[in-house]
């Protein structure tokens, strides 16, 4: 039986792997950019929260935004 071409999920560039070092600091940096008066150490803590809280399958720019809230408010 073959596969059903229609149902496709995302592609993992739509993922933060929080295993990988360099894909975590990558997305810290992005959110460095968003927030400036940030610190490193806040930005790391506001994204390891928004991924607590949201799953991080549910995509990149979605942990991101709820990171973003966290940061500026």
């Amino acid at each position: 039986m073959a596969d059903d071409k229609k149902n496709r999920g995302n592609p993992d560039r739509y993922l933060i792997s929080f295993k990988e070092k360099w894909e975590f600091a990558y997305a810290v940096k992005q959110l460095k950019k968003k927030a400036a008066d940030a610190t490193t150490q806040e930005a790391k803590d506001a994204l390891t929260a928004a991924a607590r809280k949201i799953s991080p399958s549910e995509g990149r720019k979605k942990i991101m935004r709820e990171a973003l809230k966290k940061l500026k408010g």
